[in-house]
């Protein structure tokens, strides 16, 4: 069984939160963020003592803590059950607000699902690469075979292309996602502070990839503190972590604050 992590030294400074987290709203990216990544999504693993940290969080933030994460919102929940929180899902394709999932736009939905035979006959040959289909995005992950990422990410580019100038493949870590641009984390980000509780509150987000990157961009708009963890490659993010083990150390101090 895992321990929690005790406190310790960043890799790199990160405001101190003074006298409390009033004020602030936490927004977290999962797979190699809160999560180490695994081989495939289902295999990642949820420390015992982190759903009690988040719920904690929660209640000193009076719940403006979300999930800002490509997974689906039911992956999400199935993960952290039985913590919900509000929650922006596949890059900014599904939104929760205080219970209620939102889709963005139904209409691009079904252009997206139309391509769903030319993708998997596309892949096909591609011996190690998967298709997940999140119904507002579909990605295809090749995490087992590094090797065929030119591959699919040509064949993301030409399904995108077919489908029209409002769709665009978006790149991770050995994945390939298709979704319509205007779907981001940043624009969900937004969307949620918007709403209460998060409205009126200045943004922590933390993230790990690509993908993570226009959510930066947002929150360092907006006068927020921007996250990155991992390894020190270019990013709009304003200050940086190792790894999600010393993220972790981070949360467990500013839940203190």
């Amino acid at each position: 069984m895992q321990s929690p992590p005790t406190t310790g030294s960043p890799a790199s400074p990160i405001p101190k939160i003074r006298n409390s987290l009033a004020g602030h709203a936490l927004y977290l990216d999962i797979d190699g963020t809160l999560l180490e990544i695994a081989p495939s999504p289902d295999r990642v693993e949820v420390p015992v003592w982190m759903v009690p940290l988040l719920q904690r969080l929660s209640r000193r933030l009076d719940g403006a803590v979300a999930f800002v994460s490509g997974r689906t919102i039911d992956a999400i929940d199935a993960l952290f059950h039985p913590l919900k929180l509000p929650a922006v899902g596949v890059h900014g394709g599904e939104i929760r607000f205080a219970g209620e999932t939102e889709w963005m736009d139904e209409g691009l939905v079904g252009e997206l699902q139309g391509a769903l035979p030319l993708l998997r006959q596309a892949i096909a040959p591609l011996r190690g690469v998967w298709l997940e289909d999140k119904r507002c995005a579909i990605a295809l992950h090749y995490r087992t075979v590094p090797e065929r990422g030119r591959e699919v990410l040509k064949v993301a580019e030409l399904v995108a292309a077919g489908l029209g100038p409002a769709f665009a493949p978006l790149v991770g870590k050995c994945v390939v996602e298709i979704r319509a641009r205007h779907l981001t984390k940043g624009a969900g980000i937004r969307r949620l502070m918007e709403r209460e509780p998060f409205r009126d509150r200045s943004p922590i987000f933390a993230g790990d990839d690509v993908t993570d990157e226009d959510a930066f961009e947002y929150v360092n708009q907006v006068g927020g503190i921007s996250l990155r963890i991992g390894s020190n490659v270019p990013s709009a993010a304003t200050h940086r972590l190792a790894d999600p083990d010393q993220l972790h150390r981070w949360l467990l101090e500013v839940a203190d604050t």
